[in-house]
């Protein structure tokens, strides 16, 4: 391993990885993903599952998702996806943190809490009453604080991934949201699904990744948020693995192969509901989702966003079917 002060790759190479994952066109790869998803079950100690179905976008996909949770279905999200990218992360910031000194555990211990109550990052509901506020000023994150090593690394590949949600993603997932998810029938489908909405406590991922890129400051109801954050974590770990030379193991491989092959994915017991990429997707000079006479962004079943500048907008009344279709 490198010491924490010389990084041994450039953050250039692992921010291009993936940003490609959100912008690229290409067909997914069914056998890889499918190979990978069951990597990932096996990882989390669950049974692979028996059945793969390939929605031909997110929307569709969705709305699969609330069928099976009308049916009393029960999403593995949480241990599939989101344990598993924590373990990995976890495994990959430890030998940071124990070669640490004592001064500097303490120091950076202090800031980063200081940062989390003070900036008022603890909760991204905090707005839902005083209650959640205190509660999470009481009992703030207890995984190990982040070194200041650490956040000069992440910062650049974080924020460039971030830039993919804010400009891209969002505009995409807000529109699904109009169409789909109004209430709150698919939040036990949501990666960060917290009990009352409010923050695990342990849930190291989330305090690495907001603590390095605080403009993510109240993200909760961001739908792309909600749904697929996998790509801020899995940069973030590929971040330790490459930069500080840390191994996060093997129990990342499969969701990171998922990312990288096929669009956004759900587990459920037995049933690994999987989404295709888009076909379309067109970005202007600032690499903002962008068109000015047709979607921006369109999937094989013919679903589609419009969007100006990163910003959704309504398509012309003369033109296609809403992207809400």
């Amino acid at each position: 391993m490198k010491p924490s002060n010389t990084p041994a790759h450039s953050t250039d190479g692992i921010a291009r990885t993936w940003t490609r994952a959100v912008l690229t066109t290409e067909p997914a790869d069914h056998d890889t993903a499918e190979a990978a998803a069951r990597a990932a079950y096996r990882t989390a100690g669950k049974p692979e599952p028996t059945e793969f179905i390939w929605c031909p976008s997110p929307w569709a996909a969705l709305e699969l998702i609330r069928r099976f949770l009308e049916e009393g279905q029960a999403p593995l999200v949480n241990s599939v996806r989101r344990a598993v990218l924590n373990q990995a992360l976890s495994a990959a910031r430890a030998p940071l943190i124990d070669r640490a000194s004592d001064t500097e555990r303490f120091s950076a211990f202090g800031e980063f809490h200081y940062h989390f109550e003070r900036k008022g990052f603890y909760g991204e509901q905090r707005y839902d009453g005083m209650d959640e506020r205190y509660d999470l000023m009481e009992r703030p994150y207890q995984c190990p604080p982040v070194l200041p090593s650490e956040r000069s690394a992440l910062r650049p590949v974080l924020h460039a991934v971030h830039q993919t949600y804010r400009h891209v993603l969002s505009p995409v997932w807000s529109a699904i949201d109009r169409a789909i998810s109004a209430d709150y029938t698919l939040q036990p489908a949501w990666y960060w699904a917290d009990e009352h909405g409010l923050v695990d406590q342990n849930d190291e991922a989330r305090a690495v990744v907001r603590y390095s890129t605080p403009e993510l400051n109240d993200r909760f109801f961001d739908p792309a948020w909600c749904f697929y954050p996998d790509l801020m974590v899995l940069a973030a770990i590929d971040t330790y693995r490459r930069v500080f030379e840390t191994d996060p193991g093997a129990a990342w491989q499969g969701c990171r192969d998922v990312a990288l092959t096929s669009g956004p994915w759900w587990p459920f017991p037995e049933t690994a509901v999987m989404s295709e990429r888009p076909t379309l997707l067109t970005l202007n000079e600032q690499d903002r989702l962008h068109a000015d006479d047709r979607p921006a962004i369109q999937w094989p079943d013919g679903h589609h966003v419009w969007a100006h500048d990163g910003v959704l907008i309504d398509p012309p009344r003369s033109g296609p079917a809403t992207s809400s279709a």
